[in-house]
Formats: C-alpha cells, sequence, structure tokens
C-alpha cells in the first residue's frame, strides 16, 4: 500500500508540474487560453483533494481496526482464567487481570503493589532481567502450583515493561504427585546367620525364623505391600514409594525389631539384611537395584539395610558385630574362579592399601604363590621405601620366586597390557589403594578384602569377594590357598608371612576369632610357620617406640568411653604404625570403649580407630569419608587438625545419640 501512495503521489506532481508550465507558456499566447489552463489547474487541486481524503479514511479504518484488535487482546487478558499482571522494569505492577487478584493477590487491591510481594526476590530479579524467559520456572501460590512464562517489551513512555502469566499447573503436579507416590519399589530380605545356626540348637532358631517371618508378613501387609518367599531365608518385598518414606522416617526399626526376637534364648542372634531399589526404571531394573544393594548390605556385614536411590545410597543399622561364618564353600568358589583367570592372564598385579601393614602384605604374597602356579609374571606393587616394610623385605631376600617380585606403583604402570590381571588386598575403598591408577587402567580387577564395604566401586570389578565375618585378609587368602594348594605347597617364610597378618588383625588371637580363624591358623602352622618367628616381625626399634610415646601425652576422655589422643605437628610416615598400635593401648583404660589416635602427615590428618567390640568405629568414621572394620577402622581427612577433630566428635555424636 505504502508503494502504491508513492507512486500516486509521483504522478499527481508530474501533471501538476506540467500544468503550471502550460499555463504559463498559455500566457503568453492568449489570455483564452490562459484561463482554461487555470481552471484545469483548479480540477486538479480539486481531484488532489478528493484523493487525499479517499486514502485518509482508508488511513482512518486501519486505526480503526488496530483500536478493535486492541480492544480484543485487552479482553482476552482480562478474561484469562490464568493470572496476568504487567510490571514496570522497577518490578510495579502495573496492569492486573482479575484471576490476578482472586488467585494471586487473594482478592486484595494490588495497586502500589511490587511483584515481589507475591514471588520470591531472586525469582522476580530473574523475570526482570529476562533470565526467565526461556525457561518457565514453577512457583507455589495460593495452595496452588503456576508456571511463570514472561515477555518483555516496550512500554508507551519507552520504559520496558514485562508481562508475567501464572499458568496453573496445580492438577498436573498433583497428577505427578500421585503418580510418584505410587512408584513401585522392589525390596531383598534376607536372614543373615541362618546356614550358621545349625546343629543341637536348631529347633529354637526355628521357631525364631517362624516369628521373623511373622513380623514381615504383619510390617508388610500394614503398608498394603507384597511380600513372597523366594527361597528358605530370602524374601522379595514391593511396596509403593509413599510407604517407603514411613520406613526411612523410622530409620528402618524393623531391624532392631527382628534383632530383639532372639533376645538371650540363643548364642548368635538371628538378624536380617534388606536392599531397597528406590529408583525409576523398569520393574527388572529395580530388582537387579535391589539384588546389589542386598550384597552390599552383607558385604558390610550384615544386620542393616541398604538403599539405592535416584542420587545416592544410604545406609541403615550395622550397628552389631558379624557372625563368622562356619562354611567355606564361597572361599572354594573363589578360589576356582581366581584360579581360572589366572590361567588366561598375561601376567598378574597385587597391591593392597596404602602404608601397607602385615596383613596387606601378607595376603599379597598368599596370592603372589597361588598366581606364580600359573603365570611366570607376578608382581607385588608396594611403596619399595617404606620403612615399616624392611623386615618383610629382609625375610624374602634371598628367595628365588621374589627376585624383583616388588615394584612401585609407575613401574607397575609399565606392565599393564590388556590381559593383565589386577588383584587388590585388605581394601575396598578406591582412595586409599596403593596406585588407584593401576585400578583404573586394569580391566580385570579382583577385590579380596575383609572389611566392611563403604560403598559402590566406580568401576566394577570382575570378581569380588568381601567378607566381614573374617578376621583378616590373610585368613581369606589362606583358605583359598588351602583349597588349591596341595600339602607343602607353600614356603615357609610365606606361611609366616600370612600367619603374621591373622596375628595383627586378631590382636594375638584375642579379637574378631573364628572357627575358621583357627582353621587357617592350624593350615599354616601345617606349612611350617613359626608363631615365634611371626611375632618377630612385629618388633620395634627404640624409635618407633619413642613415636608411640608420643601419643600417650595429649589424652582426651570424651563421653566418658571414647579415648582422643592427638600429635601436635607435623608427623612422618613411621607414626601413622604407631598411632594405630597407640590407639590399641588406649583400649586397655578402664572405662574406655573405643580410642582414635590422629597425626598430620604431609598436610593430611590420619586418624586410627580401635574398639573393643561394643561401639562400630567403622560406622563413626565412614560418616568422614573412611570405613574398615567394626572395631578397627581409619580415615584421611584433607582439613587442619582443628577441624578433624570437631568433625570427629560431630560424628561421634551422632553415632551415641542414635543409641
Amino acid at each position: 500500500m505504502r508503494k502504491i501512495d508513492k507512486t500516486m503521489t509521483a504522478i499527481v506532481s508530474l501533471v501538476l508540474i506540467v500544468q503550471l508550465m502550460f499555463t504559463a507558456y498559455s500566457f503568453t499566447v492568449s489570455a483564452r487560453l490562459c484561463l482554461v489552463g487555470i481552471a484545469a489547474i483548479i480540477f486538479e487541486f480539486a481531484v488532489l483533494a478528493v484523493y487525499i481524503c479517499f486514502f485518509a479514511r482508508r488511513r482512518g479504518k486501519g486505526l480503526n481496526a488496530n483500536g478493535v484488535w486492541d480492544s480484543i487482546s485487552s479482553d482476552l487478558f482480562m478474561r484469562s482464567s490464568n493470572p496476568i499482571a504487567i510490571v514496570t522494569q522497577d518490578g510495579a505492577i502495573a496492569w492486573n487481570n482479575s484471576a490476578f487478584t482472586e488467585r494471586i493477590a487473594d482478592n486484595n487491591d494490588s495497586d502500589g503493589q511490587k511483584l515481589s510481594d507475591y514471588l520470591p526476590a531472586e525469582l522476580c530479579r530473574g523475570i526482570l532481567s529476562g533470565e526467565t524467559n526461556d525457561r518457565a520456572p514453577e512457583v507455589r501460590l495460593g495452595g496452588g502450583v503456576f508456571r511463570l512464562d514472561s515477555y518483555g517489551f516496550d512500554g508507551t513512555q519507552s520504559d520496558s515493561m514485562h508481562l508475567v502469566q501464572f499458568t496453573d499447573r496445580s492438577e498436573i503436579d498433583s497428577l505427578k504427585s500421585s503418580f510418584a507416590a505410587a512408584n513401585p519399589i522392589v525390596m531383598y530380605i534376607a536372614i543373615d546367620n541362618y546356614s550358621e545356626v545349625t546343629g543341637s540348637k536348631q529347633e529354637k532358631y526355628r521357631a525364631i525364623e517362624v516369628k521373623i517371618s511373622e513380623l514381615l508378613e504383619d510390617w508388610v501387609e500394614k503398608m498394603n505391600g507384597i511380600l513372597r518367599e523366594i527361597d528358605r531365608e530370602r524374601y522379595i518385598v514391593l511396596l509403593e514409594e509413599h510407604c517407603h518414606s514411613d520406613i526411612t522416617a523410622e530409620k528402618y526399626d524393623i531391624l532392631d525389631r527382628i534383632r530383639a526376637l532372639s533376645g538371650d534364648s540363643v548364642d548368635i542372634p538371628l538378624t536380617v539384611s534388606i536392599g531397597t531399589a528406590c529408583i525409576d526404571g523398569t520393574l527388572a531394573e529395580k530388582e537387579r537395584s535391589a539384588d546389589q544393594a542386598l550384597n552390599l548390605a552383607l558385604q558390610r556385614g550384615g544386620d542393616q539395610a541398604v538403599v539405592k536411590g535416584r542420587t545416592n545410597t544410604e545406609f541403615y543399622g550395622g550397628r552389631t558385630k558379624t557372625v563368622q561364618k562356619r562354611t567355606k564353600i564361597r572361599s572354594r568358589i573363589i578360589a576356582g574362579e581366581l584360579t581360572n583367570m589366572f590361567k588366561k592372564a598375561d601376567n598378574v598385579l597385587i597391591m593392597g592399601h596404602k602404608y601397607a601393614d602385615h596383613d596387606s602384605i601378607g595376603s599379597c604374597v598368599g596370592v603372589a604363590r597361588l598366581a606364580m602356579r600359573y603365570s611366570d609374571k607376578v608382581n607385588i606393587v608396594v611403596n619399595i621405601h617404606d620403612v615399616n616394610l624392611k623386615g618383610i623385605f629382609q625375610k624374602l631376600r634371598g628367595i628365588p620366586d621374589y627376585k624383583n617380585v616388588f615394584v612401585d606403583s609407575s613401574t607397575a604402570q609399565d606392565m599393564i597390557s590388556t590381559g593383565t590381571v589386577l588383584v587388590v588386598m585388605d581394601v575396598n575403598n578406591y582412595v586409599h589403594f596403593e596406585s588407584p591408577e593401576l585400578y583404573e587402567n586394569c580391566e580385570n580387577v579382583v577385590i579380596i578384602d575383609h572389611h566392611r564395604k563403604s560403598g559402590d566401586f566406580p568401576i566394577e570389578p570382575k570378581l569380588a569377594y568381601i567378607e566381614p565375618s573374617a578376621s583378616s585378609a590373610s585368613e581369606l587368602v589362606t583358605e583359598i590357598l588351602e583349597q588349591v594348594i596341595e600339602p607343602g605347597g607353600l614356603l615357609k617364610e610365606e606361611a609366616e608371612l600370612l600367619f603374621s597378618g591373622i596375628i595383627l588383625d586378631t590382636k594375638q588371637f584375642t579379637r574378631n576369632t573364628g572357627v575358621r580363624t583357627f582353621s587357617a591358623a592350624l593350615y599354616l602352622r601345617g606349612e611350617g610357620a613359626s608363631p615365634g618367628e611371626a611375632q618377630m616381625l612385629f618388633k620395634t626399634d627404640l624409635s618407633e617406640f619413642m613415636r608411640e610415646v608420643k601419643f600417650e601425652t595429649n589424652i582426651v576422655i570424651y563421653r566418658d568411653i571414647i579415648a582422643i589422643s592427638t600429635y601436635d605437628g607435623q608427623a612422618e610416615p613411621g607414626d601413622k604404625i604407631a598411632a594405630s598400635k597407640a590407639a590399641e593401648r588406649l583400649l586397655s583404660v578402664e572405662g574406655v570403649l573405643a580410642s582414635f589416635t590422629l597425626c598430620t602427615i604431609d598436610n593430611t590428618v590420619h586418624v586410627s580407630a580401635r574398639s573393643t567390640g561394643t561401639v562400630n568405629v567403622q560406622l563413626i568414621l565412614e560418616n568422614m569419608g573412611g570405613g574398615g572394620h567394626f572395631d578397627s577402622a581409619g580415615a584421611q581427612l584433607r582439613m587442619s587438625m582443628t577441624a578433624a577433630l570437631k568433625s570427629l566428635k560431630e560424628a561421634i555424636d551422632s553415632y551415641l545419640n542414635e543409641d
């Protein structure tokens, strides 16, 4: 239309110019002809006036159309069931519809109000800055849930303004909540000690088993769930997620109720372990996740619940000591799987934890003996400069099989191939491995440990044998060797190193011992181990003895039953062993049920914890990123000594206050 206007204007202008020129010329020729020209000019001006009026009316009609459109838009916004408001750049509400008054302003006058009177200040800033234009956040207002859509535009006075629409999502949110509450979760329940309680008192245990079954049925029935026994000692449960919220709120008190059924009537209490999958996905995926959670609960010692959630894994219970299993079926299976892996391996690497002790090195040597039967390339990865291992290196010196077997982590990295088998001993926490990089770079990993599992592995191993009921990793390895190696197949020095590992973790056979512990010791004695010579490995020189004394001069008794000892200043790597020995010795103090020693080495606070068996130090240090066993645990903290002491006391308080 604008192009037509310009064309017509140009034509009329050209005609007028020609007519004026013609009239001027006719004036010189004839007066009559000049009058005709003037009349023509008047006529053309009349036509031009009509033309202008015609287009003015057309433009007027266009303005009227826009006015009608503005009226329709205003009426649409006013009648909308969704609350709508227009706000200025400073957040003041310039206009709003009736739905806003009713649902957002609660029937109050919004004149002079700001958007921040109804919405959080941070959200208002996002709307006014345009940050929320594309992401439409949701907010709860007046008992409803609204999605906020905001649009920026220029106001009548060149002032930037924003239209904010509140889209009601209450019904959709209610449906989502109902759907989430009805989300099915899968739970596995297993009786921990059922296979161990056979014999003359079996009838008593059967009566307790019946009570456990009845208690579980009643527990699940109250939550409108489904309980099915899939084995003599294993159940599967289906529940809706809203019921599980009540279970976690009560911290899985079903564990305590089941434990109480045994009372004092039996020597070994019957307890249960629970694995729960509270995740999204198919039922098959939830079943697999629940099974993994149950295995984790068993690997952590049983009598606890492990809940695999959408974003994390939670633990409940685990406050009783693990009952040592009597059967060796599991060790026989592991022995077979391990030998098959060694037969196919290009080479075998074996490592324990950082700051290796006698149990770690002894179990590594035991696995090395087994691997040497099937592979010519076997190496143990240790810190070859660790002064605490000097006696062990000397004991194996001169034995041809152990020439060049011990290597450091950097050398081991060059030995990795696709066919390498890595065996990790006496540790399952990734950060405490002698070389975490080896674990990351090897495809075939085996983990054998007796400490309670602290969480999921960052990289799942091919084979994991974690048995918290065992006294030591050396005991587990001894049982494996007994299944595979013929009598006399162990060297005397190897047997004594394994024996020293058992001595260390059982505190001279006074703690964590069971039938299998003494069976392993008997086997090692038969292979030539001398308890006297094994004990000689623990001899300390005067300097190490003086290190231990450092921890006995700064002791605090906390909560009447906890001994805490700290070493001021920077300690040396050798002080870590001294700290663990000092923690052990503190248990001899009257009334002390658990002890913690702390020292700073290379800007890291090392915590050693010991218990008489009544306090679970593993649970306490697990809250600080550590782990270990029920009565023997440790942690490494990247913080100051003051902060470490505060964190430790908070963890102790949290544990004791749950009792």
